[in-house]
């Protein structure tokens, strides 16, 4: 019953304050993972919202578009000696188009995701991403250099969607590097995953804005509706894959794409 002075009381004592201990741990836990499921749910339940709005938004303004810039071609067409009014209208067209870019986004983001899925090639898949802003590079003097494993399988994915997404990062590599800069687009694999890294030697972001780069409608562009890399991430995450930032030494930042392999 005693040893050294210890006795059953300060047994009990002891598991009581242990059982307390862990319960109050468990709880704590509990209340981490419930509070992080809510703000999920509350999250979730906000894009949809603002989808919807989105999309109503759209609908209202699409058609006076459509119109802006129809009628902007005709005249264009018939004013062809005339180049102070045609220099107006070419004005007109161009912003036309970019507004037409910006509702097309918007729509693209309002919209749930369907995919089609194949079995892609991703290393075929970045050369044809590769040649699709090889011009844009070029009027930068940015190169656009490949480092892509040789022993990639092929994965499940809408192809169509997975080249949108290396076309938009690379185009945010290629605008964020200086004149005479390098974006390299490496390709690997491991036991679970297919990854894709677009890296550039760009200034980088402050941690404020890594923790706000994929949040819609968020922007450090001057031109833009800040859809673009939520877009990505909304594609991406509906292949079940990941997307994830970090920083590049010594400078610039990697875009790094996981998908998942089956």
């Amino acid at each position: 019953m005693h040893w050294q002075g210890f006795d059953l009381v300060d047994l009990d004592r002891i598991l009581s304050m242990a059982l307390y201990n862990f319960t109050a741990i468990i709880v704590g836990i509990l209340n981490e993972r419930e509070a992080i499921a809510s703000e999920k749910l509350l999250k979730t339940e906000s894009l949809a919202a603002m989808g919807k709005s989105l999309a109503a938004v759209v609908h209202d303004i699409k058609a006076p578009l459509v119109v802006i810039g129809g009628f902007a071609r005709q005249l264009s067409k018939k004013f062809t000696n005339c180049d102070s009014i045609n220099e107006k209208l070419d004005i007109i067209i161009k912003e036309t188009e970019n507004l037409e870019k910006m509702m097309h986004n918007m729509l693209d983001f309002s919209k749930p995701l369907a995919l089609e899925i194949s079995k892609g090639d991703i290393n075929q898949i970045a050369k044809e991403s590769k040649k699709l802003v090889t011009e844009v590079a070029q009027k930068k003097s940015v190169t656009i250099e490949c480092n892509f494993a040789s022993d990639l399988p092929t994965i499940p994915i809408d192809v169509f969607r997975i080249k949108e997404v290396i076309v938009n990062l690379v185009m945010n590599a290629i605008e964020a590097s200086p004149v005479g800069a390098v974006v390299t687009l490496y390709t690997s694999a491991d036991q679970n995953r297919v990854n894709i890294d677009i890296v550039d030697n760009g200034s980088g972001l402050s941690p404020t804005l890594k923790t706000q780069i994929f949040d819609p409608f968020f922007t450090t562009k001057k031109e833009g509706t800040g859809l673009g890399l939520a877009i990505v991430k909304k594609i991406v995450d509906a292949h079940k894959g990941s997307l994830e930032l970090v920083n590049n030494s010594p400078k610039g930042l990697i875009f790094r794409i996981k998908l998942p392999r089956i």
